[in-house]
């Protein structure tokens, strides 16, 4: 299992080329599981190649706790479990874009 850090909605999250924004946090309902998931969007406003962005759905995984616990900077954290089936994550991404149509980037943890 493993720890997921929810980060504060709309606020920059800064790296050397840009940044990126947690603009959602969602739960999804998946055959008697939750799935946890974050609509993201990135902005690449500090690179070498010029500026760019794009918005994409992290899944983070099945939720085992939610919001259980704070960490020492006082945010809340989750326990997951990966989702590693191959065929899952089809139906995951699917589901999601029926709920996302406009984003086409979905990664998984």
């Amino acid at each position: 299992m493993s720890r997921y850090v929810h980060q504060p909605l709309n606020e920059e999250i800064r790296s050397i080329g840009g940044y990126y924004k947690v603009m959602e946090e969602g739960v999804l309902d998946f055959e008697g599981t939750k799935v946890l998931f974050a609509l993201k969007g990135a902005h690449a406003d500090t690179a070498c190649c010029g500026p760019g962005g794009m918005g994409f759905l992290a899944v983070a995984g099945i939720l085992v706790s939610y919001k259980g616990e704070k960490n020492e900077d006082g945010l809340s954290v989750s326990e997951v479990k990966h989702i590693t089936d191959r065929e899952a994550r089809k139906r995951i991404k699917a589901l999601l874009k029926q709920k996302f149509p406009y984003i086409d980037v979905v990664e998984f943890d």
